[in-house]
């Protein structure tokens, strides 16, 4: 569970990174890019968090 957690942390450093970037910038392909970047990222967390719920919910079941 550490480790998705660790994940979790890191893409939410990523995601305030990528916000970074798109309120900078001033193109509008970059800030679209940036946008993709950060849907795609925010894909990628929302997997970590379903895992870490699915884990958690385990270990409810398995203390009833």
């Amino acid at each position: 569970m550490a480790n998705l957690k660790q994940k979790v942390d890191a893409s939410n450093r990523r995601l305030l990174n990528l916000g970074n970037q798109y309120a900078r910038a001033k193109d509008d392909a970059i800030c679209r890019q940036k946008i993709n970047l950060m849907f795609r990222e925010l894909s990628t967390q929302l997997v970590c968090l379903s895992e870490q719920n699915a884990e958690l919910m385990r270990k409810l079941e398995k203390q009833k």
